[in-house]
């Protein structure tokens, strides 16, 4: 009888914190756009791309990583030789059943802002999204210390864009 009590007093208090969770909201004021999340990438599209390194197809995609808080984010990135490719190329991990299975790093690249409101776009090989894969791309809101996340004084933040999201004909 005492496990009864116990397992039903466990219940109740999971249900009330989960609920809470639930109801959280994000304060107004923070989205420029508030139907939309508040850091989000979206698909743009697919196309030919001459390949950037060896290995990499011909085939690339578009994606558009968008600021729709009222503060800038800040971004790993280096540049691009031609606007062709977008807007610059983001540092972003590829990821497959959750484990990181394309790290990417460079040795010549730089912290740029993404302003409040903004978008940057940006290119990929396409075999880097086939199914079951995800893109993560790290940033940090421009009241944290630079670079914060990895040494942990700051907490390390993430945008995802699933395969899933891709239009059918590109899956």
């Amino acid at each position: 009888m005492k496990a009864i009590v116990v397992m039903f007093t466990f219940c109740l208090v999971c249900e009330s914190v989960l609920a809470g969770y639930q109801n959280a909201k994000i304060p107004s004021g923070v989205r420029v756009q508030k139907n939309k999340p508040t850091v989000y990438i979206e698909f743009e599209r697919f196309g030919d791309r001459k390949p950037l390194y060896e290995r990499q197809s011909n085939k690339g995609i578009w994606l558009r990583l968008h600021n729709n808080t009222k503060w800038p984010l800040v971004l790993n990135m280096r540049g691009v030789p031609s606007d062709y490719y977008g807007d610059a190329a983001l540092i972003y991990d590829v990821l497959f059943e959750r484990q990181v299975i394309i790290p990417d790093s460079c040795h010549v690249c730089s912290f740029n802002s993404l302003e409040s409101g903004h978008s940057l776009l940006f290119s990929l090989p396409a075999e880097y999204l086939s199914t079951g894969r995800a893109l993560r791309i790290r940033f940090s809101y421009g009241w944290e210390e630079q670079n914060g996340g990895v040494t942990g004084q700051e907490p390390e933040h993430y945008v995802y864009f699933y395969s899933s999201k891709l239009p059918q004909i590109i899956r």
